[in-house]
Parts: C-alpha cells; structure tokens; sequence
C-alpha cells in the first residue's frame, strides 16, 4: 500500500506542479525548495538524538502550538527544538512568536527518501503533529527511526472524514504508528478510533486553540484606532481571511451596511499574502475608495489626510496585524465561510470581546462553530444579504452586540487548560525530565 501511495503522491506531485508555480509566482514558488526535498541547514545538524520537532502546518496551527512550545522550552532548555510548516505565514508567524527555538524549516514532501534525509539530520527524539497532519510515510519514517510520535489538538473537519473513511483500511496502517493521539473533543475522539486507531491510543485533551497568546498591541493598531476615531469612522467591521470568490460577496454586504451607515470603514484581509495585488485590483474596479495598509502611514501622518477622509475600505496587505486589529472593530466576520473552504478560526476576535460572524461553511472549525453558537457568541448567516441585515441589527441593537462579544471572551476563558493537558502525555514520551518535573513526580 505504501508504495501505490508513494506512486499516487509523485503523480499528484507532477500534475500539480505547474498550477502551484503559476499561483505562487516567481521566486515565491521555489522558497524553501532545498528543505522541501529534505535538505535542510547544516547548522540544524544533531549529532546526538535528543531534539523535539514541532509541525504546524499553517498560521493557525501555529498560533495554537505556541503556548505548548513556550512549555517545552521552559520545561526541557537543553533540548532543541525545531518548529516545520507548510505555509509562509504559519513560518512567519513562528519565527515572530517563538524566537528562541534552534530552527524553521518547511517539511519535507511525504516521500520516504525526503523524511528520511530530515529526520537523520535532526534526529528528534518526539516528533510533535499539530491536528490534521495525516502523512503516511512521515509517519512511518518516525517510526523506522525510533522515534516517538504524538499527534497535538487533533482533528477531522467535516470535509474531510468522508474520505478519510474511504481509505480507513490503510489509515489503520497509518495510525498504527502513532504513539498517542490528543483529540480536541470527544466527537474527534470517536472519528479518529471509526478510522483505524484503538480506543487506548486517543485522548480527549481539549482544544489548544482556546489558549492563543493576546494579539501584541503595536504603533500601527493604536494609531489607526486613534486615528478612526478622531476621523468619526464608525461602525468599523473587519472581514477576516477571507477567501477567493468570498470579498466579491462581502462588498455587496458592505454597500448595503455603508447605506445605512456612510462613515463605516471596512478592513479586508485576504488570508493568502499572494492575493493582495489580486483583490486590491478587485477593490479599483469596483470603484471602491480604498487604502493599502502598505501606504496607511501617509494617511495616519496626515500627507494623505484628504483621502483619509473619503475611505470606505483598508486592505490589510500585511502578515501578523490582523490579531491586533480587532481591537479597533466594532464587529467582526469569520471568512473562508460564505465559500466552500472550510471557514478560519474565531478565537481572535472573541479576545477582544467582539461579536464574531460568519457563514455556511465552518467544517474545519465545526466543534469550535457549535459552542459559539451554542454559547449565543456568534451568529450564523447564510449569504451576503444575511451578513448585511444581521450586522444592521447589531448595528441597531449596541447593548445586544456588547452581550455577544463578552460571550464570546468568556467561552475563551473556559475552554483554557488543553496545553497542560497535552504536556502531561507528552512529557511521558521524553526519556530525560528536568529537575523541576523529577520533583514534581516525587512529590505526589
């Protein structure tokens, strides 16, 4: 099975190929090419097993696991860690939150050879997956090299169980070289055991999303909240990661909401850096009166102030703000939901006690879209018509809005206590403990 999956892998490889140069672009298209083939930096080479290696895949993963690395560092300093991702924003996001781990790297591609050639390099002793990270000979490749293997905050979206169910005969295979699985709920629990692993292999842990770090307040989010202020901007709503096809449906939202409210100002965060260019173009031609983040400054100075004056729109061009910025909206809407994709986390908005929107389609955050809701912290709408009457009425209704964003901050604070949690399984996968966790042990 592994070598028909191996064989399926390079295909797919191939055909995709073209299509990922082509959105990438350029030099874009070949970063971390070496590391992707396995190659990684000499300075990263261990001599001795020992090392941790942490993959979170993409900016959520890795927001999540920043609180349990900040442990491990504390807990385990000798050791080094090592934290690999896929994507350029889940590896600026770890460079920013975690500076003093030994290395980044981008993981290789699930071929043997590749996994091999990065694990004997760092030869980890723990081998950490962040949630969905389901790779088959990256499992086994751990598993050849002695290795331990844990997978973190695990989930099946919705979207994916379905065919993970229809491959559940070589999943079993694949799970079979895991040493523990961390599940976020109990519904994750029952998903993970129907595909293949056994009842003693899953844990219910919680969900380590619920404990991201506040969003660091800077000079540019104070400013511009100062700054909106001052200018009589209100209401300010944000639209956060969104998605292709999805700011077409946000801005027909918007003009219905800017009827009611013309000094409203509406921050578009396209969630990939590569389609910046695509939806500011999208913004000229439909006419709309728009700022780049990238030129916000001229405005805050005041050298633009008369354009300042007139915008409807912000396009958040940049990495690593966004958290940041909710602190400055009046309401916020979840994107990657009103498009078939999955939806994004909620969690940033709700620290700031805003009252979170979003649409349809929240399968990669079921769980967490349920206790929202459940919880009367968030609303659902079904389309862009939905979204502008729904945020018209909290608009209306400020009491009401307030009461929704406190919900939200406060199902924040009860779902903490997952990275403790995790630490407490992991921590039995490291032959050598500190001191400090020697005497913990004697003492109980």
């Amino acid at each position: 099975m592994y070598l028909i999956y191996s064989f399926l892998f390079t295909v797919g490889f191939v055909l995709a190929l073209p299509y990922y140069l082509l959105r990438r672009g350029g030099s874009g298209a070949l970063r971390g090419i070496q590391e992707r083939f396995g190659h990684l930096p000499e300075s990263f080479r261990q001599r001795t097993p020992g090392a941790i290696l942490v993959h979170a895949v993409s900016l959520g993963e890795t927001l999540a696991l920043v609180p349990l690395v900040k442990e491990l560092e504390r807990r385990y300093p000798a050791r080094k860690i090592f934290l690999s991702h896929a994507t350029v924003t889940g590896r600026q996001a770890g460079r920013e939150r975690l500076p003093g781990i030994a290395g980044q790297i981008y993981l290789p591609l699930d071929w043997r050879w590749s996994m091999r050639r990065m694990m004997r390099h760092l030869q980890p002793e723990l081998v950490l997956i962040g949630e969905t990270e389901l790779w088959p000979n990256f499992f086994r490749t751990v598993k050849a090299e002695g290795s331990k293997l844990v997978v973190v905050n695990a989930r099946v979206s919705d979207r994916s169980f379905p065919r993970y169910r229809l491959g559940r005969f070589f999943l079993r295979r694949v799970l079979a070289d895991v040493d523990r699985i961390l599940a976020q709920s109990p519904a994750q629990r029952a998903r993970f055991v129907s595909l293949g692993a056994s009842a003693d292999q899953v844990v219910v842990t919680g969900n380590m999303k619920f404990e991201i770090s506040p969003p660091a307040r800077n000079d540019f989010s104070q400013r511009l909240g100062a700054r909106l202020k001052e200018a009589g901007f209100s209401p300010v709503m944000i639209a956060a990661s969104t998605m292709p096809g999805e700011e077409e449906k946000v801005l027909r939202a918007w003009r219905e909401i800017r009827r009611d409210h013309a000094r409203g100002l509406l921050i578009l965060a396209p969630r990939r850096p590569e389609r910046f260019d695509t939806v500011a173009r999208l913004l000229e031609r439909q006419g709309v009166i728009f700022v780049r983040r990238s030129r916000m400054t001229e405005v805050l100075d005041g050298s633009k102030r008369e354009d300042g004056s007139r915008l409807e729109a912000m396009l958040l061009d940049s990495i690593g703000e966004l958290g940041a910025l909710f602190e400055v909206c009046t309401l916020a809407y979840v994107g990657g939901s009103l498009v078939a994709t999955g939806g994004h986390n909620p969690l940033e908005p709700a620290y700031w006690a805003k009252p979170v929107l979003f649409g349809p389609h929240m399968e990669n955050f079921s769980d967490m879209a349920d206790l929202f809701l459940k919880a009367g912290a968030a609303i659902r709408v079904a389309d862009e018509q939905a979204l502008a009457g729904e945020v018209l009425t909290l608009l209306r209704d400020p009491e009401g809005a307030q009461a929704m964003g406190e919900a939200a901050r406060r199902l924040l604070d009860e779902h903490r206590g997952a990275t403790a949690r995790n630490l407490s399984h992991i921590e039995k996968f490291l032959k050598v403990e500190t001191p400090e966790c020697q005497m913990a042990a004697q003492s109980t």
